[in-house]
């Protein structure tokens, strides 16, 4: 998984988004993007570590996808229209990470959602990116 996060954080780093890890903020302080300053607080000492990455990976999302919020946005179970898509391209993000080097009859839609700590809510969207992949679940 620390490997995933560098990853992730070179990437984010590569395409000018600035960041702010943090390992001393409280467990339950989530992440946070600036849209406009392009610049992603990351919380390191979250109290769900499996979902370290899609946290991030879903701050990173937010930019990509080009969202505009006057203020922060924060990693969160929200459900609303913008939230949705951050996760939906997080959850593009992350599996490659979990596709890599498995064969299709290992591949378990609940080891994803479970191993990257992801809502079961967006099991639709797990789904959705895995047959993008050619794979039926």
């Amino acid at each position: 998984m620390n490997q995933i996060i560098t990853t992730l954080l070179n990437y984010a780093m590569d395409n000018g988004i600035g960041l702010v890890i943090s390992k001393d903020l409280s467990p339950y302080t989530p992440s946070a993007v600036d849209t406009q300053e392009r610049r992603i607080v990351f919380n390191m000492n979250w109290h769900n570590q499996k979902q370290l990455a899609f946290s991030l990976a879903h701050e990173i999302a937010h930019i990509l996808n080009g969202d505009s919020s006057m203020k922060p946005l924060y990693f969160t179970a929200n459900k609303t229209k913008l939230e949705y898509k951050a996760n939906a391209t997080a959850i593009r993000m992350l599996l490659p990470y979990y596709l890599e080097d498995k064969e299709k009859s290992h591949i378990r839609i609940y080891d994803f959602i479970e191993g990257f700590g992801i809502p079961t809510y967006l099991e639709d969207v797990v789904v959705d990116e895995l047959n993008e992949y050619n794979i039926q679940i």
